[in-house]
């Protein structure tokens, strides 16, 4: 197969595929607990997958995704319901995910981890620890990405985000970019962006996803099965009449009460896209085939639009 991938090519095959097709892929993911049968980088593994697969079917170079500086509430998990899961199955201090609390002093639950009081000496370079500061910061790594990209001499870039949160950082990035290539003359025009959520696709091969959000799900680690060989691991996957770990979530299940009684006309969706309901690769095929096509009709449509500059 052709090489698509932009980190192991020489300057010449990039010049050649951007010739043919100047169109650039840009993978945004994160690292997420994933529960005891999937991979910490599910979230960019898949979009990575859907980057490199698009460029072989479609056109264009893949660039090597981004999976660091996400807003994962400073490393630990953001769902409470998982904390204690998380904390013992990583073997790590309890003081760490208590250091960022996800309720608040009255009482609420909220992902907004409240930035608690310093303790330690003032650092001359203090890292970002509240969310609208982490928030900022990754917005700000995607855009500077993207200006790599266009200094490569891309004029088309597709942001593909692979975490629930990350389309926002992905368009505030693009704002960005684009003001930031107004301050030198000399960079011309700004590339053509636009971000795409591919779970939205997923929707038309799965239309359980509909219902509500996903997270280590029998379609999530289907996708993942493809797209990673090797890293999910259905063995592991807790006997029949326990919860798994990281399935679902707040609002929807507690590790400790179950399904939530308010959401009992789906319950039949949670039952249907458990993993442990035939989750597989042959499923998982299946469901890229779908997002493929799909994702497909909108690359030609951008491909069509002209290029600035």
């Amino acid at each position: 197969m052709p090489e698509v991938r932009f980190d192991r090519m020489v300057p010449s095959q990039v010049v050649a595929r951007r010739e043919a097709c100047n169109l650039a892929y840009l993978p945004v993911g994160s690292l997420e607990w994933h529960g005891p049968h999937m991979p910490f980088g599910t979230d960019y593994l898949t979009v990575t997958y859907l980057a490199e697969e698009a460029a072989r079917r479609f056109g264009g170079v893949a660039f090597p995704p981004l999976y660091y500086g996400d807003v994962r509430y400073i490393l630990q998990e953001c769902r409470l319901e998982w904390r204690e899961t998380y904390q013992r199955e990583m073997q790590v201090p309890e003081a760490f995910p208590a250091a960022f609390p996800l309720q608040n002093e009255d009482g609420s639950y909220g992902y907004d981890c409240p930035t608690q009081p310093d303790d330690g000496p003032v650092p001359q370079e203090a890292l970002p620890f509240s969310l609208a500061e982490q928030a900022q910061a990754f917005s700000q790594l995607i855009a500077r990405v993207l200006l790599s990209i266009h200094l490569y001499g891309f004029r088309r870039v597709l942001l593909l985000p692979g975490h629930g949160p990350n389309p926002e950082y992905c368009r505030r990035a693009e704002e960005i970019y684009r003001e930031n290539v107004a301050r030198r003359s000399a960079f011309g025009p700004p590339a053509r962006t636009m971000t795409y959520f591919y779970l939205d696709a997923g929707k038309q091969g799965e239309p359980l996803l509909n219902n509500h959000w996903i997270h280590a799900d029998k379609w999530e680690g289907a996708v993942t099965w493809v797209a990673a060989p090797g890293t999910v691991h259905p063995e592991l996957l807790p006997p029949p009449g326990e919860l798994v770990p990281a399935y679902l979530g707040h609002p929807y299940l507690t590790e400790k009460d179950g399904y939530n009684p308010e959401y009992r006309e789906i319950w039949y969706s949670f039952e249907a896209l458990d993993p442990r309901n035939g989750m597989s690769e042959e499923y998982g095929r299946r469901q890229w085939e779908v997002i493929l096509e799909q994702f497909g009709a909108v690359v030609r449509k951008f491909l069509a639009e002209a290029a600035p500059g």
